[in-house]
């Protein structure tokens, strides 16, 4: 990692000869003599050429002989870090802190030191301490931006950031950072202009280029993603994620078949690859190519044989194939890998349904119920589950619960009062059935066509629901 400081000293002489200097320094014995400008002059060159321990070398003689030189425990620092001893970094920035707590680029520094230590809560704060003493600071802005991104205060993020750009608008990286903020905030037109701005600085950043691709696809601007996508590969034909976006654009375009050749170039490139061998699978079976849908799942599976997205869509091409025991089995394990996916659990709960699992497919749609607990619809899936296994009351309690969250969804009325008349409960069914018919008529038409003669002839139920033949 490079930490960032200016180490240039602005009052050194001109016409130093450096190269006698250095090889003064290098052939010195204990005895050697240098006053400070020289060690200083000395430092720098060692650090402009990278050579860090023995930049560290010349700080050090010269703390031996200014200890409370603030600036100098500073350069200390900024070497420590740039030899990715991030420890003893920290040690002397806190040292440049005891001996000066109002200098900006100390507090800079030390945040960059804690990001390199994963301490972003802690890097945040003395980014914003940075801020504060120096807010014109663009540096700091921009640091605190990203840290404030990377922990999820968004619109922080952005406020630092436009800062930055503002003060810098020809800012190296700043408006990448704007256009990835943007887009998790979803304005994704300000992303798209923010990246465009980077594009104009920096117009063969393939980063670039295949963010904006991504939120052109967010957009449904699909043929100028694509575009994006050409350019990254242009840029960096190894860029392996530009080929993986643009087979799943071409795929939402139902160009399956050049989906297939976007994911073999990822193949040909890396010999093996579970996501694209995944991805291979997906567009054949969009192709109704089940059979080798399968095969590359399977392939998929023996490279990573827990990726449950593969399991899954196994599982689907089981389905289709009426294969519904495997389906079942292929399901259960993509819950198992990825036990917050709800489409996941949808689909191993009709399986289960499908394939007779009645009790299995219970919990699986007691499971979904967790998952989106204010969804009226999950809920009225595990209420006709919950029926279809011979729990009434405990269907009844589920579809209370969906019009609760939906009191205008007549689909659930109408089955809550097949399932208050089976328990006996006429009037609460009586309330339900009426209900139903006043947010949707086609109910009634249903009720003449569809219901048991036990009912439709109940001389209370004509009455209330108004069928009078």
């Amino acid at each position: 990692m490079s930490i960032y400081y200016d180490y240039r000293d602005d009052d050194s002489s001109e016409g130093q000869n450096i190269r006698a200097l250095i090889s003064a320094f290098e052939r010195r014995s204990p005895e050697t003599y240098f006053d400070v400008d020289s060690l200083d002059k000395i430092a720098f060159h060692y650090f402009e050429s990278g050579r860090f321990e023995e930049a560290l070398s010349a700080i050090d003689q010269i703390l031996s002989v200014q200890p409370f030189s603030a600036y100098t425990w500073l350069k200390r620092g900024v070497l420590l870090g740039n030899l990715c001893r991030y420890e003893d970094s920290h040690q002397s920035l806190e040292k440049a802190l005891s001996l000066n707590p109002h200098d900006s680029e100390i507090l800079l520094n030390m945040g960059l030191t804690l990001e390199a230590l994963g301490c972003d809560d802690e890097a945040v704060k003395r980014f914003d301490e940075a801020v504060r003493l120096d807010p014109l600071n663009e540096d700091a802005n921009f640091h605190l931006g990203c840290a404030s991104a990377r922990l999820g205060r968004i619109e922080e993020a952005v406020a630092n950031l436009q800062m930055c750009a503002d003060r810098n608008p020809e800012h190296q990286d700043v408006w990448f950072e704007l256009g990835y903020c943007y887009d998790i905030l979803q304005d994704f037109e300000a992303s798209l202009e923010a990246y465009s701005h980077q594009i104009d600085l920096d117009p063969y950043s393939c980063e670039t280029w295949f963010n904006k691709g991504v939120v052109l696809t967010k957009l449904g601007r699909m043929e100028e993603a694509l575009r994006c996508y050409d350019l990254t590969l242009d840029i960096d034909p190894g860029f392996i994620p530009g080929y993986h976006n643009r087979g799943n654009t071409l795929a939402l375009f139902g160009r399956f078949e050049e989906a297939i050749e976007c994911y073999q170039e990822i193949l040909d490139r890396l010999g093996d690859d579970a996501q694209a061998y995944c991805n291979m699978a997906l567009a054949a079976a969009e192709l109704d190519e089940l059979d080798r849908s399968i095969r590359l799942f399977r392939k998929s599976l023996s490279i990573e044989p827990d990726f449950a997205m593969a399991w899954h869509g196994l599982g689907c091409c089981y389905t289709e194939l009426g294969r519904h025991r495997l389906a079942v089995r292929a399901h259960t394990k993509a819950t198992e890998l990825s036990g917050d996916n709800l489409d996941f659990w949808c689909c191993r709960a009709d399986a289960e349904l499908i394939a007779g699992y009645k009790r299995k497919a219970v919990k699986s749609f007691r499971k979904m119920t967790e998952l989106l607990p204010d969804d009226h619809r999950v809920w009225m899936e595990y209420a006709s589950v919950l029926s279809q296994n011979g729990k009434t009351r405990e269907a009844c309690k589920a579809y209370e619960r969906a019009i609760k969250l939906d009191p205008e969804c007549p689909t659930a009325w109408y089955q809550y009062s097949e399932l208050l008349f089976m328990l006996g409960k006429v009037d609460l069914c009586l309330d339900a059935l009426s209900k139903s018919f006043e947010l949707n008529p086609e109910y009634k038409k249903r009720f003449r066509k569809h219901c048991p003669p036990e009912i439709y002839n109940h001389p209370r139920f004509r009455e209330r629901v108004g069928i009078d033949h």
